[in-house]
């Protein structure tokens, strides 16, 4: 069977220790274990439930939650909470009471009163600093409650009992600062004890004091909580009260195996903490002072050497792939130093893009990028032949791979703030096990920077091919510009012969025949007579309508009098009288609808055109004529029912039809020519 553990981050002594204890409590039972840490979880969101990889997911049997180290852990307070995260599977809590889920829980209530007492009775403190733990959370706020509660139980005995409080966020770091602030606010504080909430505050506490020896800050008593491995190592050792973490994990791991098999266990179990009295509240050693020298000199040279060699390790490593530029690269620097720290199985899987977390996400389908898989010592230069798969798709076939699966992994997301770039599997010696979250830091940055890379090189040969393509784009679009040029110049040149061809042909010959009539008459002595003179009147009168009929063609005067809905109208009264083709017209704009004169000028020569190609080509018994207004555009149609368009002439471009596209070009519009449902043909105009 394969469970889960999930934690907040593996980097400190309290859930290492838990881890352990876990860890080899499932080897001893034959579970397969998986660590999950999730850092900054917000229970106010669904994020951790898209953060945490469901039941399904990893095919785990049951869940072990820590929920003392998960931030805001302690809203989770039901059963049903739970299963909207996991479904039905059997899950433990740890460390906090969650109702209806079997929870494993430490009695320190009564410790940390005989931690107070012991300072108040044994010692005579009087003036103590309280470094709490991180804000709302369960047992930091129990903690404090329990030593506020003692002084002020003892304060009518003692009544100059005073205290003061201050957050220390169970960081070392974060206790020195607190520190650092308090008295520099309080430079007159007399402090005779500082209680901490957490060995690592008190372990921070010391540093304090060694970083101000020189200043006028006395050294006072400190006491810390939980009994992590280094409180008995420091000097001078550290008073604090134990927590049974490793009991409480095997204990945790024995529920669940019996929920696993469907047996009865209790909703509460509890693992009484006691008060270990070491020196740093005062008290003189009990113990045998050489032993106890002799082994602690021991423990601590063997510790500084491993410390060091892997801090020196981390600085390398993060230098070294600080230089990577691509994967190759980041592979090589990575399997180096995997080797160097005797690491079997390491994975690290890359995102394709960087997500945030406020944006859903579906683990079961998210395909990522394996970048370097190491599988008992093997690695594995192309996982699955390079193909797209999704981190569920990885694990079975990394689990699958052989019979000689790893007992545990440990999975961590490699995430900047609120981004993920990827996660990583690993398994590794414990006292590797903080050392490698920093170095997830590196590799994320690393991951981060490639992307980077990659996104800026995939930009660089999107914009080429984007100034490659706007380049040809131009070009086509010069070339049309100046076969446009060239056609409008034909255009014209051909407008001017047709003009001029008229006049001579009809004008001319009018004319013409005028003069010769003018001549005629004038050789008769009699004079002309009166049908002759009538004759004569009347060709004058029809040259005289001919010419003005050129003149409109050239330009219609009336659409600046008329306006164009009545220029139009007139337009196809004139070309039903002169063809015999009824042609009906239809107007239909508002009258705020503006156009201006070289949009009038356009649309009444295209319309011009077409009823001209219409009486010359169509054979058409019936024309239409429309200008309405949509929604969105006017459009103009031309419409005839005539012989129609068919495909040996349909893309041939004559002058008339060229000229209709020229204008619409020229006032923005569109221009279609196509062939009428009911048959024959439909010019259509939209601006």
């Amino acid at each position: 069977m394969r469970i889960g553990l999930v934690l907040n981050i593996l980097n400190e002594e309290y859930q290492i220790s838990i881890y352990k204890s876990v860890k080899k409590k499932a080897e001893e039972l034959g579970l397969e274990l998986i660590c999950f840490q999730l850092e900054n979880i917000n229970f106010s969101s669904f994020t951790f439930a898209s953060r945490f990889p469901s039941e399904s997911f990893f095919g785990l049997d049951g869940i072990l939650f820590v929920t003392s180290v998960i931030v805001d852990g302690y809203k989770i307070n039901l059963k049903s909470e739970v299963e909207k995260l996991w479904g039905k599977i059997p899950v433990v809590s740890i460390g906090q009471e969650v109702k209806g889920v079997p929870s494993l829980l430490i009695q320190s209530d009564a410790s940390m009163k005989q931690l107070v007492e012991h300072l108040i009775l044994e010692h005579g403190y009087r003036s103590f600093l309280y470094i709490s733990g991180s804000e709302n959370h369960h047992d930091a706020d129990m903690r404090e409650d329990i030593f506020k509660k003692t002084l002020e139980v003892y304060k009518p005995w003692y009544p100059d009992l005073n205290y003061y409080v201050r957050r220390g966020w169970f960081s070392e770091h974060v206790a020195s600062v607190a520190l650092a602030d308090f008295y520099e606010e309080n430079p007159d504080a007399k402090v005779d004890a500082i209680v901490c909430a957490s060995d690592n505050m008190a372990i921070g506490s010391y540093k304090f004091f060694q970083m101000n020896q020189n200043s006028k800050i006395k050294e006072c008593a400190v006491t810390g909580f939980d009994d992590i491995p280094q409180s008995a190592y420091v000097i001078p050792p550290l008073t604090t009260v134990h927590q049974p973490l490793s009991e409480i994990g095997e204990k945790a791991v024995q529920t669940l195996y019996k929920l696993l098999y469907h047996e009865n266990v209790p909703q509460k179990s509890f693992v009484e903490s006691t008060l270990i009295i070491r020196n740093s509240c005062g008290c003189k050693a009990v113990q045998n002072k050489s032993e106890v020298d002799q082994n602690y000199l021991v423990e601590m040279q063997t510790k500084y050497i491993q410390s060091e060699q892997f801090l020196r390790l981390v600085s390398h490593f993060a230098q070294d792939i600080n230089y990577c530029e691509d994967v190759r690269s980041f592979k090589n620097v990575i399997d180096r130093y995997v080797e160097q720290l005797g690491i079997q199985n390491f994975c690290v899987l890359s995102f394709p893009i960087i997500i945030n977390e406020t944006s859903h996400f579906d683990f079961h389908d998210f395909i990522i990028n394996p970048l370097y898989i190491k599988r008992n010592g093997r690695v594995f230069y192309e996982f699955n032949g390079n193909q797209p798969m999704t981190i569920a798709n990885f694990y079975k076939k990394f689990s699958d791979y052989d019979s000689e699966f790893p007992d545990n992994l440990i999975f961590k997301f490699l995430n900047m703030g609120n981004s993920f770039a990827g996660c990583i599997f690993y398994d590794a010696n414990d006292q590797l096990l903080p050392y490698l979250c920093t170095i997830s830091i590196s590799i994320t940055q690393a991951i981060e920077r490639i992307n980077s890379f990659e996104l800026n090189k995939r930009r660089s040969e999107f914009l080429e091919n984007e100034i490659n393509k706007r380049t040809r784009e131009l070009v086509e679009a010069n070339n049309k510009r100046m076969q446009v040029e060239g056609e409008v110049l034909r255009i014209s040149e051909l407008e001017r012969q047709r003009f001029s061809t008229d006049l001579h042909d009809d004008i001319c010959q009018r004319l013409a025949g005028i003069s010769m009539l003018c001549r005629s008459y004038s050789k008769n002595e009699e004079g002309a007579k009166k049908e002759e003179m009538e004759e004569l009147a009347a060709l004058i009168s029809e040259t005289l309508q001919t010419t003005r009929q050129y003149a409109h063609n050239s330009y219609p005067v009336e659409l600046e009098s008329l306006g164009l809905n009545k220029s139009i109208n007139n337009l196809c009264n004139s070309f039903e009288n002169t063809t015999g083709i009824k042609c009906e017209y239809v107007y239909k704009l508002k009258k705020e609808m503006e156009l201006n004169n070289v949009q009038k000028l356009n649309i009444f020569r295209i319309i011009q055109e077409a009823l001209h190609n219409i009486s010359k080509h169509a054979k058409a018994q019936n024309a239409r004529v429309s200008i309405v207004e949509t929604s969105s555009n006017i459009c103009i149609n031309i419409i005839d029912d005539g012989i129609g368009i068919n495909s040996s002439n349909k893309n041939k471009t004559g002058l008339g039809l060229n000229s209709m596209q020229y204008r619409a070009n020229q006032i923005g519009a569109s221009f279609k020519i196509k062939p009428n449902k009911t048959g024959g043909t439909c010019v259509e105009v939209k601006i």
